[in-house]
């Protein structure tokens, strides 16, 4: 009987201790994120993705106009996203932009070259260099905008 009450014991223990590991587990964050933070956290990221790309070499990506890169992996969830709103603003903006998309897993050295280290990664680029970048899953209404940046400063 004293076995099966300290084996009795250690099962209760052990229960204790793996819910107790479970339940920080699942602790949400003490802060909340509202959107306004989110996005000014990815304003910020984006700003730094500009500030670490050196000029784009023409024999890389030869670039005539202005043109939208998108650094993605077939297997990257937001990247599947993402695709169908890239392809509707290509229809939109047909003709005065080039949209190129380039898997980072059969291009290490063109994401490795443009310093990509999180996906989906867009950068929108004119003759003049990269002008703005764009890190992970954002709105149709924000590329637009930024495409709307960009044809500015290059019509």
């Amino acid at each position: 009987m004293l076995l099966y009450t300290i084996n009795m014991n250690r099962l209760i223990f052990v229960s204790i201790l793996v819910a107790s590991i479970l339940a920080s587990c699942n602790k949400k964050p003490d802060r909340h994120v509202t959107p306004e933070t989110t996005n000014e956290q990815t304003l910020a990221a984006n700003r730094a993705a500009i500030d670490k790309v050196a000029p784009i070499p023409q024999d890389l990506i030869p670039v005539t106009g202005p043109t939208v890169v998108d650094f993605y992996a077939t297997w990257c969830g937001p990247c599947k996203e993402l695709a169908p709103v890239l392809e509707r603003l290509e229809k939109k903006y047909e003709g005065r932009i080039t949209f190129m998309r380039i898997d980072v897993d059969e291009n290490p050295e063109l994401a490795q070259a443009f310093q990509v280290e999180s996906i989906p990664t867009l950068f929108f680029i004119t003759t003049a260099g990269v002008v703005d970048a764009s890190i992970g899953l954002v709105s149709e209404a924000e590329l637009d905008a930024q495409i709307t940046a960009m044809l500015a400063r290059n019509p």
